[in-house]
């Protein structure tokens, strides 16, 4: 932890001394984290976004974007975020719950029938409250929301044909309370591990199962110690282009607009691209896996939003309502 703060610091005060940030000319170099490999969606839709602002700001403004966990783990860069030690990042909304817990509503399990109802959930004025709430409590600003693919459950030597299936799992969830909450509905026992993690986890035994996205799957080789891909498409997880609001502020508005304009181009063609590469990797992995089509029925109806203490406030339940009659 120390170590990554230390190269987090280092990265921001050398991006300032070298561009001559907050200088007359106005030049920015920002830097850009995020989890995934340089082949991931995320990665692909980070550099057209880091090329759209510097397009719209006429080279002014230089985003490098570091993939693969280079600057940290996930949790450690929104905790950049709101320090304002990192400039940007790939942030997804699971990890906000720790600053503001109605923020996990956008993370609930089958709260999303597909990806056009994802983009109008994503759109619409809860997305943007939820925005404004973690804005207020963290100084982080969230210029886009991108949707990811459903998810899905990858078990080591146990097929999960129903819900009964996860009693007890040691399944691997990312490092965020709505995951734990969620899981041990379903009955498993969760194990918060960082992405980088993942396949060691699963190796030596720590863990029995992980739930992600196929291509998230693909980037680590976790089909490598798997054997079961568990169609239970659980949870669509959105995620985010965050941004440090401390740093959103000190740019001129011409450079403000242009950030908030790339990122909505961004979010589009990450739609289009991550349904192309989720059916993709399914695809690779059907022919490496054994696939289960698992009885969705019992894995949905043994989630009750009500009994999730981070969602069970008057603000969360509202916040559900109004996400609930969104068509």
């Amino acid at each position: 932890m120390k170590r990554t703060v230390s190269t987090l610091i280092s990265l921001a005060v050398a991006g300032l001394l070298s561009s001559g940030a907050f200088a007359a000319d106005e030049k920015f170099t920002l830097n850009m984290s995020h989890q995934m490999a340089a082949d991931h969606t995320l990665n692909i839709v980070s550099q057209r976004f880091a090329d759209a602002v510097k397009e719209k700001t006429k080279g002014n403004v230089t985003i490098k974007v570091f993939p693969s966990g280079q600057l940290g783990g996930e949790k450690d860069n929104a905790a950049g975020l709101k320090s304002g030690v990192l400039d940007l990042g790939i942030i997804a909304v699971e990890f906000y719950p720790s600053f503001v817990p109605e923020s996990a509503v956008l993370v609930l399990p089958y709260m999303y029938k597909d990806y056009p109802h994802t983009a109008r959930v994503l759109a619409s004025d809860v997305a943007k409250e939820i925005s404004k709430m973690i804005l207020d409590k963290t100084d982080v600003r969230i210029l886009t929301y991108m949707p990811m693919a459903f998810r899905q459950m990858f078990t080591v030597d146990k097929p999960l044909n129903t819900v009964a299936d996860l009693k007890n799992l040691k399944m691997r969830v990312p490092e965020s309370p709505i995951y734990v909450a969620s899981f041990k509905q379903f009955g498993a026992a969760p194990t918060p591990l960082a992405f980088g993690e993942i396949y060691s986890g699963l190796q030596t035994g720590v863990v029995k199962g992980v739930e992600n996205t196929p291509e998230a799957i693909l980037t680590i080789s976790a089909q490598e110690v798997t054997k079961y891909l568990n169609v239970t498409s659980h949870l669509e997880a959105p995620t985010t282009i965050s941004m440090s609001e401390k740093l959103f502020k000190k740019m001129p508005k011409e450079y403000q607009d242009a950030l908030i304009a790339a990122a909505a181009d961004a979010a589009k063609f990450d739609m289009d691209l991550t349904i192309k590469n989720d059916q993709a990797a399914f695809d690779k992995l059907k022919t490496l896996m054994t696939v289960v089509q698992s009885d969705k029925a019992s894995f949905r109806a043994a989630i009750k939003y009500d009994q999730i203490e981070l969602v069970n406030t008057e603000k969360g339940r509202d916040l559900i309502k109004r996400l609930i009659a969104i068509q």
